[in-house]
């Protein structure tokens, strides 16, 4: 309610603050308990971030490009950031996404939110303003709010194409269903969630692997209405990938870190008569022992052209 309060968010309910929060919060609690869990390490956090801007002209997404109906992802590193009014660093550092109630479109369409790395500093500073001690005012903070803080969202019609960002200076508008209603800002963080739904296909760079509770914790959470299901740990590929290397042409060098090697992104089709696309990774592969630190350079390739396309003349 805060929030709304202050005017932020992308999409608020056309009502007060009080009516729209427990508006937005009843629409995310149904995405919630329904969400698949999935979680993104360090190394695969940073090859998705170099990723996702060359997604800039991919908005046409469908129901087949996400890696499931209703979702909620954490990274390991922050996915995205940015620098709040009073100039402290915010980390986006999860998101989920599923149906909504509050908007519809012709063709259906998905609501993202975004989450972030709860500030506690903040709280503290408050509780201390009070009269609290530092042991005092560091538990009214974690009693006060979550890890994780609802910050802002999205709304993408599927296939909706390319989205007409309004002008922040226009000030508050209806959003029109048929388009993505976002920001500048968050635009770019759907791309980068967009580049991990795409990592989160089989692939030569990522392995996806699936993490369950102990028995006496699942039967607890479950008892209590809670999300039980095994969370999807989207990692780096161990696996040796055939053909990678031709013999009998050794580099001539030893190589002592695991790197990517030129992984690009191809709209490949698929399914009955190959009648339907999506971005998939093509031909990117892991070098260096299975067992090296992962290095991660400053570029990876991305491109949207079949690799057989020859050459310009």
């Amino acid at each position: 309610m805060a929030a709304l309060t202050a005017g932020r968010g992308t999409i608020r309910p056309d009502t007060g603050p009080e009516v729209g929060a427990a508006l937005l919060l009843e629409d995310e609690h149904q995405r919630l308990r329904h969400a698949q869990l999935f979680y993104v390490t360090a190394d695969i956090t940073t090859l998705i971030r170099q990723a996702a801007p060359s997604l800039k002209d991919e908005w046409g997404i469908q129901p087949h490009d996400i890696p499931a109906h209703t979702g909620f992802m954490l990274f390991a590193e922050p996915m995205a950031e940015y620098i709040r009014d009073d100039g402290v660093r915010i980390d986006i550092v999860a998101v989920s996404w599923g149906e909504t109630d509050l908007l519809s479109s012709s063709t259906g369409g998905l609501w993202v939110t975004f989450w972030s790395a709860t500030d506690f500093a903040a709280f503290r500073r408050l509780a201390r303003a009070a009269g609290a001690n530092p042991r005092e005012a560091d538990v009214m903070a974690r009693s006060q709010a979550a890890e994780l803080t609802w910050d802002n969202e999205v709304y993408m019609p599927w296939g909706a194409g390319r989205p007409e960002v309004p002008d922040p200076g226009d000030g508050v508008r209806a959003v029109d269903s048929r388009r993505i209603a976002a920001a500048q800002t968050t635009l770019g963080w759907l791309q980068t969630v967009h580049a991990a739904w795409i990592f989160c296909t089989p692939n030569t760079l990522t392995e996806t692997s699936e993490e369950h509770l102990p028995r006496t914790q699942r039967i607890r959470a479950e008892r209590a209405g809670h999300n039980a299901t095994p969370v999807r740990v989207v990692s780096v590929s161990r696996k040796r990938v055939r053909g990678s290397a031709k013999p009998g042409e050794p580099s001539g060098r030893t190589v002592s870190v695991r790197f990517p090697v030129a992984p690009f992104i191809r709209n490949q089709a698929y399914g009955p008569g190959r009648q339907f696309r999506r971005l998939t990774p093509i031909a990117g592969h892991w070098r260096g022992p299975a067992d090296a630190p992962v290095r991660i350079s400053k570029t990876v390739n991305l491109v949207d052209t079949p690799v057989d396309r020859p050459p310009a003349s």
